[in-house]
């Protein structure tokens, strides 16, 4: 019988590496993150952490200098994806672990516009889970590699998402403000094509910036942010298609919130089952974590008769969720 591992380690020329051999780790990787975009990041973490032994393997044998730097961005960008699968499916430490060695690769690479992105993500994980301060810290960060780059699209996505853990602490000055700098450095960006780790930030994830800053203002302090919420989070749920699905599915989530603090109960409850249909189709436990704030703004209206069939209905998919 032939030895997989065998063939693979023929395969990449085990006392050299050359261009292909990148190109074909980049186009791997690409393709897993496009699965992650699609169905979340349990349905393709294992196979992320597969190539990374891959990737190691390479570093290891005989470079030529030319795709010396590309080979270590590539598996740096392994790491930054493997980070990102495992904070999308609950394995907080292993995230972490993952996105420390992809900066230091990146490091190692000269890549400033992906350790801008890494910090971007190193971010996101204290976001979610609610430290503000450390999100702030990684974002600074980011957007001082991202200067370094020259990157105006790595500075978009670190501006939105500074105004987001602005909104998140209740300042609305700020957080807005943050969120029209990125819409500035969006427009001044570089038409040439991203890089596989920024592909993600179109103009409708602009939107679903935009929804989510105005979410957590419309949590904090109601008002004008309600509306405006709503129609940005509306937008971007009609922009994504399919191969963007889990950022559907959490776009979904934060518009029946909005729709509850609307008082429109009834399209709360449409837009809410929608939200939790979709989650039921990805492995990504960010997707549940996002229907908790629905679950209980819609609990707060018990006489409304949409909202407490919405809650019990996230209640149920929550709790059915966290016992698998």
């Amino acid at each position: 019988m032939t030895d997989p591992e065998a063939t693979a380690r023929r395969h990449l020329a085990p006392d050299r590496v050359g261009k292909h051999d990148v190109e074909a780790l980049e186009t791997q990787t690409k393709a897993l993150r496009a699965v992650d975009y699609q169905c979340g990041g349990g349905m393709c973490r294992d196979a992320v952490v597969v190539r990374i032994h891959r990737g190691h393997r390479m570093l290891a044998m005989s470079i030529s200098e030319p795709v010396r730097a590309r080979l270590f961005s590539a598996v740096a960008d392994l790491h930054n994806l493997a980070g990102w699968t495992c904070f999308d499916s609950g394995h907080v430490g292993a995230a972490h672990h993952h996105l420390d060695v992809a900066l230091e690769l990146a490091a190692d690479a000269g890549d400033a516009e992906l350790a801008a992105n890494i910090h971007y993500r190193r971010g996101r994980i204290h976001l979610h889970y609610g430290a503000m301060d450390e999100a702030l810290t990684q974002f600074e960060l980011g957007r001082l590699a991202a200067r370094r780059a020259g990157s105006k699209l790595a500075a978009s996505i670190l501006s939105a998402n500074q105004g987001w853990a602005y909104a998140k602490k209740g300042d609305a000055n700020l957080a807005v403000g943050l969120l029209e700098r990125a819409g500035e450095e969006f427009a001044e960006k570089d038409d040439s094509e991203p890089p596989d780790w920024a592909r993600f930030f179109t103009e409708i994830d602009v939107s679903a910036m935009a929804g989510s800053i105005h979410t957590d203002l419309a949590l904090r302090k109601g008002g004008r942010h309600i509306g405006l919420a709503i129609s940005a989070l509306a937008d971007a749920v009609r922009g994504y298609g399919p191969e963007m699905g889990r950022s559907r599915s959490l776009c979904l989530s934060m518009l029946a919130t909005g729709h509850v603090l609307g008082g429109d109960g009834d399209e709360a409850l449409s837009v809410g089952i929608q939200a939790i249909e979709s989650a039921e189709t990805l492995k990504s436990v960010r997707t549940r974590d996002r229907l908790r704030p629905l679950g209980q703004e819609a609990a707060k209206h018990p006489d409304d008769a949409d909202c407490r069939a919405l809650s019990e209905a996230v209640t149920l998919f929550v709790t059915g969720r966290d016992q698998i």
